[in-house]
């Protein structure tokens, strides 16, 4: 099922798999590995209450978000703004300005994570 380690493992691979996808210019790429990252890491804090998003995939996007949202309000933004980068660079192609805007927005939600609940990505 995952648990808070498993889910932060994840969310550091498909962290650093991005940001590497980043610097070798394959822009489509980033998009989805800092959005799985972030998903792995809201995986990650809602196992602590018991909760697995990813055992109901056909909800799991707008279950994730919602409790992400309610529980660190100010992170909505970047939340959205990943989802935008997300549909920007999957379908429109390269663009290293959105992929460099989608890592900020990644790096911002996992560090507040980081810093307000805890989070370890190891």
């Amino acid at each position: 099922m995952g648990d808070e380690k498993h889910h932060s493992r994840l969310a550091k691979e498909k962290r650093d798999g991005a940001l590497a996808e980043f610097r070798e210019g394959r822009y489509t790429v980033v998009g989805d590995l800092a959005v799985k990252a972030v998903e792995q890491a809201i995986e990650a804090l809602a196992s602590r209450e018991g909760l697995h998003f990813h055992l109901r995939p056909r909800s799991a996007h707008a279950e994730r978000t919602r409790w992400a949202k309610e529980r660190f309000p100010s992170v909505s933004g970047d939340i959205d703004a990943l989802w935008g980068a997300y549909g920007a660079l999957g379908y429109e192609g390269v663009n290293g300005e959105r992929a460099k805007k989608a890592l900020e927005a990644m790096e911002r939600v996992l560090n507040k994570f980081e810093r307000e609940a805890g989070l370890r990505l190891e």
